[in-house]
């Protein structure tokens, strides 16, 4: 939203492993809701007949301080490609500077490997840790995901959630 001096754009996730890779480049959970789990049901009847809902959790970060779009791209790029790029831009070094660099690349990668399994884990966590007072449930219409949806808290009222309910 852009309005005069004021410019947000949400930076979120619902990846667990990509949300850890991009805390180990830095990004930020925002102070303000972290994360927001949401147990999404299918349908009115499913909600009602107490149907296992699918459990959605979405990572939010502060806006600004890593370049989230080449990130993404590169989780999202396939190993070999990566590789090759790598390669090619080794291709006016000797053989002795190719090595060293590999070898430096190689390291820079096994503690990466290692910064974002503990930045997974921390997520996990934090999952974990989640009080239920602060879970939503989301229950859509009986058109699937697309269809119109309420939100709610899991702790409110019965008459808050059937009031909702009735405009679904």
């Amino acid at each position: 939203m852009e309005n005069g001096n004021y410019h947000e754009e949400l930076l979120a996730t619902t990846n667990t492993k990509l949300a850890a890779v991009l805390l180990v480049f830095g990004a930020k959970l925002r102070k303000q809701m972290p994360l927001e789990w949401c147990d999404v049901h299918e349908s009115r009847q499913a909600f009602l007949r107490k149907a296992q809902p699918r459990t959605q959790v979405t990572f939010n970060f502060e806006n600004g301080g890593v370049p989230a779009a080449e990130i993404v791209k590169a989780y999202e790029k396939d190993l070999g490609a990566l590789y090759a790029s790598l390669e090619s831009a080794l291709a006016a070094l000797n053989e002795q500077q190719k090595s060293t660099v590999r070898d430096a690349v190689s390291r820079i990668i096994a503690r990466a490997c290692r910064d974002a399994l503990e930045k997974r884990e921390f997520l996990v966590d934090l999952i974990k840790s989640m009080p239920e007072d602060s879970k939503w449930d989301q229950v859509h219409a009986s058109g699937g995901a697309r269809a119109p949806f309420v939100r709610m808290g899991k702790r409110c009222s019965p008459e808050l959630r059937a009031h909702y309910l009735a405009k679904i």
